[in-house]
This record gives C-alpha cells, sequence and structure tokens, in this order.
C-alpha cells in the first residue's frame, strides 16, 4: 500500500509517498504518538474511512459497516491503498476499545484468513522476511504482539535492517536461534515461559549472539537491566511509548541497534567484582584538588571494560577519574551505587560545577557537554550543559570541549582511556598528544566492539596497549605522586 499527502487544499507541509509500509503500520505509529487523523482506505469499487483521535481509534466506516466490524473488515482487506486526511470531529464515538487491542484481534483475524497454517505458522510467514543484501537480521523477543509488531515496523523503516524473526519468550527464541543466526536479539525480560535472564545465559553459552535489551527504562527495572549486562549484553534501550515524538525513539532503538550488533560476545568473560573491605575504601574526605586527571571513555559494549577498570584502581593513583558510559541519566544512580562498594575510589554522578577531587570517580552518559576548566586558586572543575534529561539521549559526541579542555587545563598530566564504544574526534585526540598527554587502550582483540579501537591505533593516536587487568598499575606508575613521565 501506499500514502498520498493530506488533503491539497491544504498549502503546508511535505507532499511525498511512503513505500513498503502497511496499513497497520500506519495506524500503529499514530496510536503510539498520540496523533489526530483520518485514512481513507479504497480496495477496488470499496472505501472506508478510520478515524483516530489523540492516539485513540474512535470510529470506522466501510459501506453499511460501521464501527469495529468496519474497522476489522477494512484491515482483512489483502490490498488495495490509502490516504491520510485531516481528522474530522466525531460527535458520537462507535468503538470503545482501545487500540492494543484492536490492533491484536484484527492480527488475530487475518491469522484465521491463511488457510492451511496454524496460528504459529501463520505469524512466522507474515514477520519474517526474505534476506536482504548486507543488512543486519535482528530477532524480536517479547511476549506482547502489539509491541512485536511496533518494533518490527520501526526497525524495516530502516533500509540496513530485517526482522529475521519473533519469538514470544526465551524458549521459542533458543529454538529459533539455531534456525535464523540472526546479527542482534532484541530481547524482552519479562516473558513467561521463560523470561529474559534465563534466555540470555542460555545464548552466550550455546550460541553467543549480540543482545540488546528492551525494556521499559523505569527506575525499578535499573536492577534487572544491571544483571544483564554483568550476564552479557551489550547495551539496552527503551521500549517504545506513546507519550513522546516516535520518530525519535525510532532513530534511538535503530542506532543502538547498529553499533551493538558490531560486538563479538565470544570476547565476553563474567566479571562480577566482589566488595571490598571499608578499610580499603579511600577516605572519601580526602579534598585534595586533582593534579591529574583520567579519562575513561567507553560506549556501547564497553560496560564490563570499564566496571574492570574502575574496580581496579588502587590508592597509589594520584588521580582524578572521569568517566563516560552508555547510558541515560536516569541510570546513574543505580551504577553509583552497584560501583561504590566494588571501588576503592569514591564513585558519584558528575554534576555541573564539579570540583575534580584526588581519589574520586565520577560517571557521566555518552552524549553530554562537558569543558574542563581552572578556577583562580588553579583547582579544577566541569562545567556541564545540555546533558539530555531522563531517558532522552542519543549516542553521539557532546560539544568536542572535553579532550581539548582537559588537555589545556592538565597537560602531560593527562590519560586518556579508550574502551569498546568510546566516541572521540581524531583532531580531539591530536591536541591531548600535542599538550603531552597519553591515550591508552586495551589490545584490540579484548575488547567486545573494536571498531573505535582499532581507528585509533592504526591512525597513530595510541601510544600505548595495555591489558585492561594491567591498565590499573599502568596508570598508578604515570601518576605516581611527583612523576609524569611517558
Amino acid at each position: 500500500m501506499a500514502t498520498t499527502p493530506r488533503d491539497k487544499s491544504r498549502q503546508e507541509g511535505f507532499a511525498g509517498t511512503l513505500r513498503n509500509i502497511q496499513l497497520t503500520d500506519i495506524i500503529q505509529m499514530c496510536c503510539l504518538a498520540g496523533a489526530s487523523m483520518m485514512i481513507r482506505v479504497s480496495q477496488g469499487q470499496q472505501q472506508g474511512t478510520i478515524h483516530i483521535v489523540n492516539g485513540e481509534v474512535l470510529h470506522a466506516e466501510c459501506g453499511s459497516l460501521v464501527g469495529e466490524d468496519a474497522f476489522f473488515g477494512i484491515l482483512q482487506w489483502e490490498g488495495g491503498s490509502f490516504e491520510t486526511l485531516d481528522a474530522q470531529p466525531i460527535e458520537n464515538p462507535s468503538i470503545q476499545k482501545n487500540c492494543q487491542f484492536l490492533l491484536m484481534e484484527a492480527a488475530r483475524l487475518i491469522d484465521e484468513q491463511q488457510a492451511g497454517q496454524t496460528e504459529e505458522e501463520g505469524e512466522a510467514a507474515e514477520d519474517f522476511e526474505e534476506p536482504g543484501p548486507e543488512r543486519l537480521r535482528v530477532m524480536i523477543v517479547d511476549d506482547s504482539a502489539i509491541m512485536c509488531k511496533i518494533l518490527s515496523s520501526m526497525l524495516r523503516a530502516d533500509p540496513g535492517i530485517e526482522v529475521a524473526g519473533i519469538a514470544k519468550n526465551g524458549e521459542q527464541a533458543l529454538e529459533l536461534l539455531q534456525r535464523l543466526s540472526p546479527d542482534l536479539i532484541a530481547l524482552d525480560v519479562n516473558m513467561p515461559v521463560m523470561d529474559g535472564s534465563t534466555a540470555l545465559k542460555h545464548i552466550m553459552i550455546q550460541s553467543p549472539c549480540p543482545v540488546l535489551i528492551m525494556s521499559n527504562l523505569v527506575q525499578s527495572a535499573y536492577g534487572t537491566i544491571l544483571n544483564f549486562l554483568n550476564l552479557g549484553a551489550v547495551d539496552f534501550a527503551s521500549k517504545p511509548v506513546n507519550d513522546k515524538n516516535i520518530l525519535l525513539q525510532q532513530q534511538k532503538i535503530v542506532q543502538r541497534i547498529h553499533l551493538a550488533a558490531a560486538a563479538d560476545v565470544r570476547r565476553f568473560r563474567r566479571f562480577r567484582p566482589a566488595k571490598i573491605p571499608p578499610d580499603l575504601k579511600l577516605d572519601p574526605a580526602d579534598t585534595d584538588p586533582a593534579g591529574d586527571l583520567v579519562l575513561v571513555l567507553s560506549g556501547t559494549g564497553g560496560y564490563l571494560e570499564a566496571v574492570r577498570l574502575l574496580t581496579s584502581m588502587k590508592g597509589d593513583l594520584q588521580a582524578a577519574v572521569v568517566a563516560t558510559v552508555s547510558a541515560p541519566p536516569l541510570f546513574l544512580p543505580t551504577l553509583v551505587e552497584y560501583l561504590n562498594p566494588r571501588c576503592r575510589f569514591q564513585v558519584s554522578e558528575l554534576t555541573d560545577q564539579q570540583r575534580l577531587v584526588r581519589h574520586n570517580c565520577y560517571l557521566t552518559p555518552v552524549g553530554a557537554s562537558l569543558a574542563i576548566e581552572c578556577d583562580s586558586g588553579q583547582e579544577p572543575f566541569v562545567h556541564k550543559s545540555d546533558t539530555p534529561a531522563g531517558n532522552d539521549y542519543l549516542l553521539l559526541s557532546g560539544d568536542d570541549y572535553l579532550l581539548p579542555s582537559a588537555a589545556r587545563c592538565f597537560g602531560k598530566r593527562l590519560s586518556v582511556v579508550l574502551l569498546s564504544g568510546a566516541v572521540y574526534d581524531g583532531a580531539e585526540l591530536a591536541e591531548v598528544i600535542e599538550g603531552g598527554g597519553q591515550i591508552i587502550t586495551p589490545p584490540a582483540k579484548e575488547c567486545i566492539i573494536a571498531r573505535s579501537i582499532e581507528k585509533a591505533i592504526k591512525a597513530g593516536w595510541v601510544q600505548e596497549t595495555v591489558k585492561i587487568d594491567k591498565m590499573a598499575d599502568w596508570l598508578a606508575k604515570r601518576h605516581a605522586a611527583g612523576t609524569w613521565g611517558g
């Protein structure tokens, strides 16, 4: 089916045509976005209309049919065309059911039309695509039929992604995994039969594959998400919600899928740091300004690498640490709570006008705009602006101030550690080197996502490659009190 522009009597907006999109996709996207419109549908001599107001289907007409009968009748047509028009006032709504129920019921009725197929076979025929050239093959695992359809619509809108298959629970996902060999699995957390945690354990043991956790990013879910990352999930993303910009949400999900799919999870080594005895924790009352700085830049796939490095740092590292992590701001308190009892350094969230104090580690999400300055007393502090709120963030760099400003403020007393998924610019790294700072990475073969590391090494920006479990000692030697050498 194809859409035509809005009513041509209104000379505003864009005119165009959408190809390869289904009527149900338009309805899903409209309901999810809370939009209002009328959809006029035609098949041969038949014509019908569906009226959506503020994301709810309120009325439908098709010949002599009105309400739900008309809605289901239209959606069972096997082909035709439709156009989206301005919403019309509905004085007497003929449909009372919510959009989710209507779409699920329509899907059930369509499945019943598939002669000679069971319900599962019908779903497979509808949802599995023929392989495309050099496209990422994603398997969706979610017990919600409507969520599967919404995610499928979002992913199929990207020419670089195909939906390889859909599973309703972890058990079905493991069965399909052997047959489909996807490039990435978008995995729900809570499902019947077999939940996401159990499924992830089996995936990592039987057929390692990059996994992106899809969850409702609310405070109560962050502890669970942390457990998934510890089990080998590459990254996580928020499920679509109907009170936000649907196109922006699609952009975020597609971006994270492309990044996570580059992970080589065969390199994953489970790591759960133990809590350290209280007497080994460095004194939080230490307020000495940082004379040295270690910037730890990680992104997608770099979670465990960052955890291994931060939990291995000891008091002989005479520096402050600023670490970027691939996480929304609202996730940081959970990560701080997890790391603090496992790190000798004091761990906290980085805030605006944050003074950089020795033996402290400050966490900040990728995408925040940071600049390091020195006050009149030459004490370093961080100016933080344009921080994305809540869960609204993309994996983009900030305003490119962090590395250049750190190089100007700390010079040779700066070390930059690049881990999996690190976001950087070559010109920024060049300023670090020109200022006398050091750039180090793990060996690329150790990294879950090695692209950014390989790029930095190949370009000659990396002066040292050090194994993760040796990196804390290397940094401590370089930043020992009173010594700043190579």
